[in-house]
């Protein structure tokens, strides 16, 4: 202890400048929109780095395990390819689909403990990789790209409470929205479902298009519990998820090819 003392009293003027100097970079980065872009872009890399090492070493011991789970998701996704191709020619949401690619990466970084959970991937900018871009898995929606540096990219996951879906009730295809309300990573919330829609247990809800970040018919989950004696127009409806965070290996990043277009004609509508 007295060691410590005279340490501290030898550099006390040292370790000050060193608290403040931190301190006062914090608030800089933190009110500066550029200055905090920057520093995310900058610990991106450097925390996806540290990521990838640690899954590597983490995957060499889950080497079987992984290709058992990896062996599955080809397996649905083949027999998805399958479907679609066989499906009838006039089917509106299988024309749309041919307009998204796929980039595959893996999961090296995943929270599921917080209200605001983000997940990092192995690819980045030089990949094709861009901000905003959906990100899905063989089972289900994932999120939606968040940061990107050039070899890693932060995804903001489904289980975060400011994430929001475009979504469709399969059965009556009526457009709603979900939501995580940050309780239980299985169970999400279905949004904006009017009183007067018929809705059952079991009723299945898919990503719409309508944002262009997923294609339409994308699994989101199936309704689960509905309760209607709410002071409000809309029910309130929670639905069980079809993606496991639990177990995320691998995903997809969807990269929609019209984004471009639709976004420069829409642009000069609403300047009208």
């Amino acid at each position: 202890m007295r060691n410590l003392i005279k340490f501290i009293s030898l550099y006390n003027y040292s370790i000050t400048f060193l608290i403040l100097f931190f301190i006062s970079s914090y608030f800089l980065i933190n009110e500066n929109f550029i200055l905090k872009t920057k520093y995310f872009n900058s610990s991106n890399y450097i925390s996806g780095s540290v990521f990838y090492y640690q899954s590597s070493i983490t995957n060499y011991f889950k080497l079987e395990e992984k290709n058992t789970m990896l062996e599955k998701e080809n397996k649905i996704l083949n027999e998805k390819i399958i479907d679609s191709y066989y499906s009838e020619q006039e089917d509106t949401a299988s024309t749309l689909n041919n307009n998204y690619k796929y980039i595959k990466a893996d999961v090296i970084n995943n929270s599921i403990r917080k209200s605001k959970n983000y997940i990092t991937i192995n690819k980045g900018s030089k990949d094709g990789i861009k901000v905003g871009m959906g990100v899905i898995s063989s089972t289900g929606i994932v999120g939606k790209v968040k940061y990107v540096s050039e070899n890693f990219s932060t995804i903001i996951s489904l289980l975060n409470t400011s994430f929001y879906i475009s979504s469709i009730i399969k059965k009556t295809n009526t457009l709603s929205s979900v939501n995580w309300s940050g309780v239980d990573p299985k169970t999400l919330k279905l949004l904006y479902v009017p009183k007067h829609i018929e809705i059952n247990n079991g009723d299945e809800v898919t990503t719409s298009s309508f944002d262009s970040v997923f294609p339409k018919g994308i699994s989101i989950g199936k309704v689960n519990n509905i309760t209607k004696e709410v002071n409000s127009n809309f029910y309130d409806i929670d639905i069980l998820s079809t993606q496991n965070f639990y177990n995320l290996s691998t995903v997809y990043i969807v990269n929609y090819l019209l984004i471009d277009e639709k976004v420069e004609l829409e642009k000069k509508t609403n300047e009208e």
